[in-house]
């Protein structure tokens, strides 16, 4: 036994356990410092780029997956609430107009999002920096919320390709700016698309005109709920010579392309009457070969999509506290270096 354990001993005392890097951060190469910043939260990857400029650039360079990012602007105020898979909470309220569109860039950079959410006010569209710099916001879904019209279009215009679905929501888009949103390419390709309370008569022609003449993917589809008594009916008029079938639910329409047909479907139910407003409708590009026996006649579903209280669905609807689970790192001391972001007079705005 006594022999073993000399064994043991000698065994140890030789073999080496020097370690493989140095222990200081500035000693690690860049390979390793990246695959520890894939492994920080958002904050502290603020902290991180406040370092040292070469800090920064691996920082910036480094992806971040979030499944929501929600933007309020009020005045000068930006609030940002950034919300991950894993329910961590970014929250934070920036005053200062600089800092705020540095901090608005920075995660236009790094993150790459599920669900986008603006209700920004004129507090986007009227900053040069946001509208000429390079960056683009990458995510699947983005959401307007009384957005004005200038910063509906900004901020598309500031997306990268491959956006699925955009709801745009109390926003007060009128006639003449419909056509310039309309040119847009991620309008144009995406799958789905609303306009939640419109005014004018002419978003459903103009939406089919503009798939006619783009030769659109089967299965997009474009909904509005319209205060106006007139959106069928220039519908009607606009596609006179068009006309496959129609009644007062649905009108079908050829297009250019053979294969391809567009239906115009109006909400109407046991709940939504003919005469109520607003008045709901969904167009879609389907299929040539499909029959009048494959519609859908539950209104209902596609309805609440674009306006869930119309049929008093108010328990659809989760508590924002039950879903967030808030970060409750320290104060916002690293925000003291003049390479920071400086992001609010308070600090306890960031949880």
């Amino acid at each position: 036994m006594s022999s073993d354990l000399k064994n043991i001993t000698e065994k140890t005392e030789n073999a080496s356990i020097d370690p493989i890097y140095d222990t200081n951060w500035c000693d690690m190469p860049s390979e390793i410092k990246s695959v520890c910043i894939g492994k920080m939260k958002f904050k502290e990857r603020l902290s991180l780029r406040c370092t040292a400029k070469a800090e920064r650039s691996l920082v910036d360079s480094q992806k971040i997956e979030f499944d929501e990012g929600r933007f309020w602007g009020i005045n000068n105020e930006l609030l940002v609430n950034l919300h991950s898979d894993d329910k961590r909470n970014f929250w934070k309220r920036a005053v200062d107009k600089n800092n705020t569109f540095e901090l608005l860039n920075y995660i236009k950079k790094v993150g790459v999002f599920k669900n986008l959410y603006f209700s920004v006010g004129n507090s986007v569209a009227d900053y040069k920096r946001f509208t000429t710099d390079d960056g683009l916001f990458t995510a699947k879904k983005i959401e307007f919320e009384q957005c004005n019209f200038d910063n509906v279009v900004a901020v598309l215009r500031k997306m990268e390709k491959g956006v699925e679905s955009i709801k745009m929501n109390h926003s007060d888009i009128i006639s003449d700016q419909l056509a310039r949103i309309l040119a847009i390419p991620h309008v144009q390709n995406a799958s789905y698309w609303h306009i939640h309370y419109y005014d004018e008569a002419d978003s459903l022609h103009k939406v089919a005109q503009m798939w006619i003449d783009k030769n659109s993917n089967i299965g997009s589809t474009f909904q509005v709920s319209a205060y106006n008594d007139g959106s069928f009916g220039e519908f009607l008029e606009h596609f006179d010579d068009r006309i496959l079938s129609k009644n007062e639910h649905r009108v079908r329409i050829r297009t250019n392309n053979p294969k391809c047909h567009i239906l115009l479907e109006r909400g109407l139910d046991d709940i939504i009457e003919i005469d109520d407003f607003p008045q709901y409708f969904r167009l879609k590009v389907i299929s040539a070969e499909m029959k009048e026996s494959e519609y859908d006649d539950d209104c209902r579903e596609w309805i609440c999509k674009m306006d869930p209280e119309v049929y008093n669905a108010d328990n659809s609807f989760e508590q924002v506290d039950d879903v967030y689970e808030y970060d409750d790192d320290d104060d916002d001391d690293v925000y003291d270096n003049d390479d920071a972001i400086n992001l609010s007079d308070s600090d306890d705005n960031d949880w």
